[in-house]
């Protein structure tokens, strides 16, 4: 008698891009009692997050000059998503694998204007990760404490836009857009997808996950939670940055302090011998 494969924990797959409300679908999935579900802010403070993500890039995206080709397996996607019911934005990045990781789980699909889309991702994606700013940290920051968030970033973004800078990434977004909700269509079976507009409020959502309308929002069925996004992003972004120049100065004193002392004893001796 064979053992039955054990049931993975990640049940629902909210694969719509990055910059399509992902946030608002993270609180809706939670208040629908999905536990841990999972979302790109969460993982900010999580090194160990983005050491699998930059390996998965590496594993996925053929563009990166750091491809492997390495099939990257379920159990490698359970080190981050093991312990999630449900994600949601950053795990559309690496949509199609994660539908074959977790071939049980529902995908729901929220698609957002097209232009509205590019011009928050260009503001809150692009400028984040290239710029006087953002390379400050990830070139000369992150290396000092062997931070691997910054690079990842960037591998899973210019791998996802299939291109090699920024700017080719912008010339490739409509492609990007238009290429990832085709896949995600012909990749799932019609019964376990959602195509799912907030405009539609919470009915179709949870008619199609089984869940009944959360209590506090019964009589407002038509409405969905709206969580703003680009707020929070912002303010996670500048508390890590902060924390990233606390552990550098650290460090950097730290190791300036050797030749310091090296100094110090060498004049000591001078002056007692």
């Amino acid at each position: 008698m064979t053992a039955s494969k054990p049931l993975r924990k990640t049940q629902v797959l909210s694969l719509g891009l990055p910059r399509t409300g992902t946030s608002s679908m993270c609180e809706a999935l939670t208040l629908l009692s999905y536990k841990d579900v999972y979302h790109g802010i969460k993982s900010i403070d999580s090194p160990t997050d983005w050491a699998v993500f930059s390996r998965a890039a590496d594993a996925t995206f053929p563009n990166l000059p750091t491809y492997t080709g390495k099939p990257f397996t379920t159990e490698e996607w359970d080190e981050v998503f093991g312990e999630c019911e449900a994600v949601t934005d950053i795990g559309s990045i690496f949509g199609p694998q994660l539908i074959e990781a977790y071939p049980d789980a529902k995908v729901v699909l929220v698609q957002r204007d097209y232009e509205r889309w590019y011009k928050s991702m260009d503001e809150q994606v692009f400028h984040a990760l290239w710029g006087r700013l953002a390379d400050f940290f990830i070139e000369t920051v992150e290396p000092i404490i062997g931070s691997v968030t910054g690079p990842a970033n960037r591998k899973m973004i210019l791998g996802l836009f299939r291109a090699s800078t920024v700017d080719e990434a912008r010339d490739h977004a409509r492609e990007t857009y238009e290429r990832h909700y085709k896949t995600i269509r012909e990749m799932t079976p019609p019964e376990r997808l959602l195509e799912f507009d907030p405009k539609d409020g919470w009915r179709p959502l949870c008619e199609f996950l089984g869940k009944d309308i959360p209590k506090e929002w019964v009589g407002r069925e038509g409405e969905f939670p709206h969580v703003n996004e680009a707020a929070a992003m912002r303010k996670k972004i500048m508390e890590q940055q902060f924390k990233l120049l606390k552990k550098a100065a650290n460090v950097v004193v730290r190791y300036a302090a050797l030749p310091a002392a090296a100094v110090a004893v060498w004049y000591t001796r001078g002056r007692l011998w």
